[in-house]
């Protein structure tokens, strides 16, 4: 910058050539490093490079003579050198090893001059050093490097510098928003980190990306936000799109050295997709992700991520059933994030072995696991995580018959959920409410409060299984709906045996026919989209509102599993809008089966993969307006934030009609 400066102004030395003028300067050098100590002129000699380098940096990321596009970006060595090594280090990984040369090479940048170059060079080390700590689950150091690498790199902002300089400081600020975001999600911070990577959105019209990369891994925060809230059908839908979307032929471009830019973006949304179908009942294709993600990685030579897969891949076999293999594979994860110094990694470890021993009858065994996974995530400052430790550590407490602990832990869990604003854990925190309550009516008399105790729990528990239920509007295609509503049932079979208990046949037949409702029925089948979504940055009184919570024209949601995943999604549209019918209630059978659709309704679900809707109100009253369920209804779409009914509405029907 400081140099096309005064090439503007007249200023530069245009009679010599540069190669020239460094071997007379190192002329200059020797000549009076003659009678100096050994050392004194090693030392002097590392400084007077490093400013070469930095001064050569300069030149490469302002001056539109080096904006060729055959041109690489290059600070010089030793920070190119540097660079690599480190990159290098978090391949192993050796996090150490990593920031330790981060390091030596921000007190050489720090040693030189103050200049907008110089201040650009230091922000992107210190952007570096933080992303760093956030992987070696340093978040508190982290935090401290990434406000100030923003504040150098933004002070910078308006400095001079050409296209290809322009480009480079893009991208690091790209990176640093990022790393923002991936702290503030550790955190918990969810609204936070969305106001985080739509900021860095902001500068991707601007950003010269023709491989898509910093689209993507701005897209894939978007997924990891959307898991973290539980809307498990957007995210799946937003990642499946970013994976489909066909690379645009790479075109040599400024590329700024980095560990962001050294990750592979396309195995994390693999093992992102992995998640999100093992957590949906699809433990087959759940495989096949992981099985895709740790080639991606084996390709990419990234060590460590291949690793981090161990515990996802021990997940999807505890929510198989395989309980010894999960015990097994976790124990090995556990000791390697031991052995590496990754506290939160090991945290997760501990939380799911907890659960395991819980399940295999050791409750001293699973409250230590609990306990020291909740400290080690409350020391990281990871508040969502701790809280689903403290929802796991209630349902021990109820095991232990310790209900004073387990209320407090539930509740304390259910406060962080609803200020996270992640409703769909709030519903589950309910549902182990109600089912602790249910369990202690069997257990013991209540006498004359039965009444208020099954009252209590069915306040509980129905909200939850609708608000549960209706996660399935989310989901694009049929099998996920399937096997998503397979884990909504259990919720709602405890509301009915509560209901049952209560003898209340008015709300069981108000239950029957919402269940039997039916939904719409749109054949209209819109692409995917390309790129993720853009939303305006919200203020601190208006969160952004999530992508795909509000149902638009859809599908039934009991389509046959057995449907092809992808079947439809580029067929022909047609419009048209089929209104529930007797063809397309639900219907269970004779063997005691799964219920299906009747009618056109399975079989156009089944073609056309289409979303699901929200099932009409069914009246009750016509005279009165009043709905079945209607109070529960209320009560969920308050409680959870989630619509539960459509606008539609249709009467019951009477079993005279």
């Amino acid at each position: 910058m400081r140099d096309e400066q005064r090439r503007e102004h007249g200023q530069g030395d245009e009679g010599r050539q540069e190669e020239q003028r460094r071997d007379d300067g190192r002329g200059d050098e020797e000549r009076q490093d003659e009678g100096r100590p050994e050392e004194q002129r090693r030392d002097e000699g590392r400084q007077h490079e490093v400013r070469r380098a930095a001064a050569r940096s300069g030149q490469a990321a302002g001056n539109p003579a080096h904006d060729a596009p055959s041109s690489p970006v290059r600070y010089g060595d030793p920070f190119d050198e540097g660079f690599a090594l480190a990159e290098q280090h978090q391949a192993v990984p050796d996090f150490g090893a990593a920031l330790a040369v981060y390091a030596q090479l921000l007190t050489l940048a720090e040693s030189l001059d103050d200049s907008p170059d110089v201040r650009f060079l230091r922000g992107h080390l210190l952007s570096d050093i933080a992303t760093v700590r956030l992987r070696a689950a340093d978040p508190v150091r982290a935090a401290d490097d990434l406000e100030h690498a923003l504040g150098l790199l933004r002070g910078v902002a308006d400095a001079p510098m050409g296209p290809r300089g322009r480009q480079v400081w893009l991208e690091v600020l790209l990176k640093t928003f990022m790393a923002k975001a991936e702290l503030l999600r550790g955190r918990g911070s969810l609204d936070e980190a969305a106001a985080c990577v739509d900021e860095a959105a902001a500068l991707l019209p601007e950003f010269h990306d023709p491989e898509g990369l910093r689209t993507a891994e701005v897209g894939l925060t978007r997924v990891l936000l959307l898991i973290d809230r539980g809307q498990w059908g957007a995210a799946e839908e937003l990642a499946t799109a970013l994976l489909s979307t066909p690379p645009v032929t790479a075109e040599e471009r400024p590329c700024a050295p980095g560990p962001a830019a050294a990750g592979p973006t396309a195995p994390r949304l693999l093992d992102c997709l992995a998640m999100i179908c093992a957590s949906t009942n699809r433990f087959d294709l759940a495989d096949d992700y992981l099985a895709r993600a740790e080639e991606g990685f084996r390709a990419a030579g990234d060590h460590g991520a291949r690793q981090g897969l161990l515990a996802h891949r021990a997940h999807v076999v505890m929510l198989r059933g395989d309980l010894d293999r999960a015990e097994k594979l976790y124990a090995e994860a556990s000791a390697l994030y031991e052995e590496q110094g990754l506290s939160d990694e090991l945290a997760v470890c501990e939380q799911a072995r907890a659960a395991l021993a819980e399940r295999r009858g050791e409750p001293a065994v699973a409250r230590d696991l609990a306990a020291s996974s909740l400290a080690r995530f409350e020391r990281l400052g990871a508040g969502l995580a701790a809280a689903d430790t403290m929802l796991l550590s209630a349902g021990q407490a109820y095991g232990r018959g310790d209900l004073d602990s387990m209320r407090r832990l539930a509740q304390g869990a259910r406060e962080v959920f609803e200020e996270r604003r992640v409703y769909e854990r709030c519903a589950q925190v309910d549902l182990l409410l109600a089912t602790a309550l249910e369990d202690n009516l069997n257990r013991t008399d209540h006498g004359a409060h039965e009444a208020r105790s099954v009252a209590t729990a069915l306040g509980l528990a129905l909200p939850a299984a609708l608000a549960l239920e209706a996660a399935r509007y989310d989901f694009v295609t049929a099998h996920a709906r399937s096997q998503w509503l397979q884990l909504a049932d259990e919720a709602m079979r405890l509301a009915f045996r509560l209901a049952l208990r209560r003898g209340d046949q008015g709300l069981l037949f108000e239950l029957v026919e919402h269940r039997c409702a039916g939904a719409s029925l749109s054949l209209t089948r819109e692409p995917p989209p390309t790129a993720p979504p853009r939303t305006p940055r919200p203020s601190p009184a208006s969160p952004p509102s999530p992508p795909s919570t509000t149902p638009g024209p859809t599908a039934d949601p009991q389509a046959d599993p057995r449907a092809d995943p992808q079947a439809g999604r580029h067929g022909d549209p047609r419009a048209g809008l089929t209104f529930p019918a007797p063809a397309m209630k639900t219907y269970g059978p004779a063997d005691g089966g799964a219920p299906v659709l009747g009618g056109a309704a399975g079989e156009a679900a089944a073609a056309v993969g289409l979303r699901v809707a929200a099932p009409p109100r069914v009246l009750m009253a016509p005279e009165s307006g009043r709905y079945a369920l209607q109070e529960y209804v209320r009560a969920a779409e308050l409680r959870y934030h989630r619509r539960i009914v459509s606008e539609e509405a249709v009467p019951f029907w009477p079993p005279t009609t």
